[in-house]
């Protein structure tokens, strides 16, 4: 992949100017700052949202509001089937030290919201307060938020502009023939970029795979020792080939990279037949 690099700065110059800002887009994000978004969003008082924070963010309809704003703000609350994204908002809590069974407890009390709560605001505020009573404090530090499928889909469908894949490696990955392509590599890399999944200084986040893709196994030893290995193997090639070896090596049946390519290719292929 080396001898493409100059060609790929010209390219890349090319597609700034075409496709305007391709800037990264990862947020990060703390509890208290998408909270003091919601309540300017709902136009909640700095005087309300500090006696709310005080007083433990009591059961009142406000506060149930301004807490439904926050997880969605943080991407933790998927709306399709009305749950808590447990994944995502364990990051903004951390555990006491010594106490064994705090995930349990947070897990059987949100299963316990899920079977008695219909209302969504009381299911949300609850499903919470499930999180702040039985897992651990409130972190302040900002955490990854992750994007939303359609979020996911419009970094690949940038990721095809910037390397300007044609119609027939469209239809290519449309059909589910991605991963030897010789463009996925570096597509892939941009992708990761831009969505927080990797950088070039640190390398990829598993952390952050992690919570974008819920997979338990992403956490394993063996799947970080699997991801280090890959990444020694290509200790002296490039970015985009040193994330392609892990991703082969380690990722591919874990998360669902190469359907959501597949899936962006087949739209952007029915955006240009209408």
């Amino acid at each position: 992949m080396r001898p493409l690099s100059v060609l790929s700065f010209v390219g890349f110059s090319y597609v700034v100017l075409v496709f305007g800002d391709i800037s990264h887009i990862a947020i990060y994000k703390s509890f208290p700052k998408a909270l003091q978004e919601c309540a300017e969003y709902l136009e909640v008082s700095n005087c309300t949202l500090q006696w709310i924070r005080e007083d433990s963010y009591p059961n009142v309809e406000e506060v149930q509001r301004l807490i439904h704003c926050a997880l969605v703000n943080l991407g933790a609350w998927d709306h399709e089937s009305d749950t808590v994204r447990s994944h995502v908002l364990r990051s903004f809590f951390q555990p006491a030290p010594g106490d064994c069974c705090y995930l349990n407890r947070t897990l059987e009390c949100v299963q316990c919201v899920n079977s008695k709560h219909a209302d969504h605001y009381e299911r949300v505020y609850e499903s919470f307060q499930c999180f702040n009573h039985n897992y651990g404090s409130l972190v302040s530090s900002d955490q990854y938020v992750p994007f939303e499928r359609s979020g996911l889909f419009r970094i690949i469908e940038t990721g095809f502009k910037l390397w300007t894949l044609s119609r027939c490696t469209l239809e290519q990955y449309s059909e589910g023939n991605i991963l030897d392509d010789a463009h996925f590599a570096r597509v892939h890399l941009a992708c990761a970029l831009r969505g927080g999944y990797y950088s070039l200084q640190s390398g990829l986040d598993l952390q952050a795979v992690y919570v974008q893709f819920s997979h338990p196994e992403l956490l394993t030893t063996e799947t970080k020792q699997c991801c280090d290995a890959a990444a020694r193997e290509e200790c002296d090639s490039d970015h985009a080939t040193k994330l392609y070896r892990i991703f082969k090596n380690c990722l591919k049946d874990i998360i669902p990279t190469l359907g959501l390519f597949q899936t962006a290719a087949k739209n952007v292929l029915n955006k240009c037949s209408e």
